[in-house]
């Protein structure tokens, strides 16, 4: 598996959509290997509840997926990408949000996203959780977001928080057909996993 370098991925951003809604920065003056992505919107859990069943044996050789849950959320702020001055958010000792990016991807099948945080994040006492993301994902990208510092921490909406780096896939792929497809933030209801 190999990394993208930043003028493979910049042209993938104009020819195929790659990034949609990529910062004025990372279009005109990258730099390393990966682009960096903002803060787009903040979610805080309102109630829990959540659950993800392990998938039953059924004994008949026939595939069941288990059950789950997600927490439901409240939307705490958002980025206004024309407006003159952004919201802040103060994130207290502790607390704990769900945070996504303003930027789009249309991940294909050759390629496998993986964030990191920016320093920046971690220096300020903030732990940023996140995952790789599969083939044929489309959608923003949701987080946690965690304070582990004994301070308050403010954060501005449209601040860069994470760089993403694309590895390129040998071989073959399955397409992501999860229920976060689009950027959903968390299923707030009982359904069955796909």
């Amino acid at each position: 598996m190999s990394v993208l370098g930043i003028d493979e991925i910049l042209r993938r951003v104009k020819k195929e959509k790659l990034i949609e809604n990529l910062g004025k920065r990372e279009l005109e003056n990258p730099e390393g290997v990966g682009v960096d992505l903002r803060l787009g919107s903040v979610h805080r859990i309102v109630s829990g509840g959540a659950f993800i069943e392990a998938d039953p044996s059924t004994g008949s050789g026939q595939v069941v997926l288990g059950k789950r849950k997600g927490v439901k959320t409240e939307l705490v702020a958002e980025f206004k990408p024309r407006a003159k001055k952004q919201k802040e958010i103060v994130i207290n000792p502790g607390d704990y949000l769900l945070v996504s990016c303003f930027e789009k991807l249309n991940t294909p099948k050759d390629l496998m996203p993986v964030v990191f945080p920016r320093t920046s994040l971690f220096r300020a006492g903030l732990l940023l959780l996140n995952s790789k993301t599969d083939p044929g994902y489309k959608g923003t990208l949701t987080m946690g977001l965690k304070n582990l510092s004994e301070f308050d921490v403010k954060l501005q909406m449209g601040a860069r928080i994470c760089n993403i780096v694309f590895f390129k896939i040998e071989g073959k792929t399955v397409s992501y057909r999860g229920q976060h497809q689009g950027g959903r933030i968390s299923p707030s209801d009982v359904e069955q996993q796909v």
